[in-house]
């Protein structure tokens, strides 16, 4: 039993060695961004539309803390993800061999995020969290006119 706890902390601590920069940068990003534009994703910081992963992290957080009514609400997908991320840490981690199958599986995820996406914001966009349009955007700040044209244009009412 030793030698297998032995063995999943080694590989933990060769991903955490390999990866662990790029996970800092992320986090300090998250951290910088929020600070900034009280946003996390660049669609919205940029142009004030939510993107095709729009609510997933703050799903993650529902599902993690067992609030599993709001991470359905917030995006479906997190389902699909926290499966997969599961039989991904289960074969990498535990069991030591590859998961077979992964790139279908994102294929799919990524195929799922898209067509929640379209449904929701054609019947949510832009009055219900987290389809909603964020006004303070970099091209609204640069360019007055731009939220002018969303309206004229029927996008914005």
């Amino acid at each position: 039993m030793r030698n297998y706890i032995e063995k999943v902390c080694g590989r933990v601590a060769a991903d955490v060695k390999e990866y662990g920069m790029a996970v800092i940068v992320f986090f300090v990003y998250a951290v910088i961004v929020n600070l900034l534009f009280h946003a996390f994703c660049p669609l919205v910081i940029f142009c004030g539309f939510p993107c095709p992963g729009c609510g997933v992290s703050r799903a993650t957080v529902c599902f993690l803390t067992g609030r599993w009514g709001m991470a359905w609400e917030l995006n479906p997908v997190i389902f699909p993800i926290v499966v997969c991320g599961a039989y991904f840490g289960v074969n990498r981690y535990l069991l030591g061999t590859k998961a077979r199958g992964m790139k279908m599986m994102l294929g799919v995820i990524l195929v799922l995020l898209f067509v929640v996406y379209c449904v929701r914001m054609y019947f949510y966009f832009p009055d219900r969290v987290p389809y909603v349009y964020a006004e303070n955007n970099l091209l609204a700040r640069i360019f007055p006119f731009y939220q002018q044209i969303l309206h004229e244009r029927g996008i914005l009412w």
